[in-house]
């Protein structure tokens, strides 16, 4: 009943990942690169970019992160709006060099923080030294306060 409400399309699916090398150098668009990053990282793990110009920036990036799930493309845009003779190589510089920004940043937060740890810990160390020296703890109760061996809070202490 409802098929003359149904239409009949052929469709070829392609894996563009999947294509010849031969096929990929093929297209004259854009989407060679689409194709040749999808390529490069489907083989070797690790891609390789041209120095080929991109005529459509923000399409290619938006695409490059639909088919790769990767959104770093995607933030890239902004930064390449208004510039002129964009290759990959140039957009692939820019998220990198985002992504050792995060890193870095993060490294800091992480570091301060191990730092405020550490200081934390030898302040406490340094009163339960003080402690054991006025007689007030044995060295046992101090190094198990200090989360510590015996043998440890005796080297750490130099007692």
């Amino acid at each position: 009943m409802i098929k003359p409400y149904v239409n009949n399309f052929k469709i070829n699916l392609f894996e563009i990942a999947y294509l010849d090398r031969e096929k990929i150098d093929m297209f004259k668009s854009d989407f060679r690169i689409l194709a040749d990053y999808l390529y490069q990282m489907r083989v070797n793990k690790n891609y390789v970019a041209g120095d080929t110009v991109i005529e459509h920036v923000d399409e290619l990036l938006m695409l490059m992160s639909a088919m790769t799930n990767d959104y770093r493309f995607e933030e890239t845009i902004n930064e390449m709006k208004g510039k002129e003779h964009v290759t990959m190589c140039e957009a692939l510089d820019r998220v990198e060099a985002r992504g050792m920004e995060k890193g870095i940043a993060k490294g800091r937060e992480e570091g301060i923080k191990e730092g405020i740890k550490k200081g934390i810990k030898e302040g406490t160390v340094q009163v339960l030294i003080s402690l054991v020296k006025d007689g007030i703890l044995s060295i046992s109760d101090a190094a198990k306060r200090a989360g510590m061996s015996v043998a440890e809070f005796k080297k750490y202490t130099n007692m």
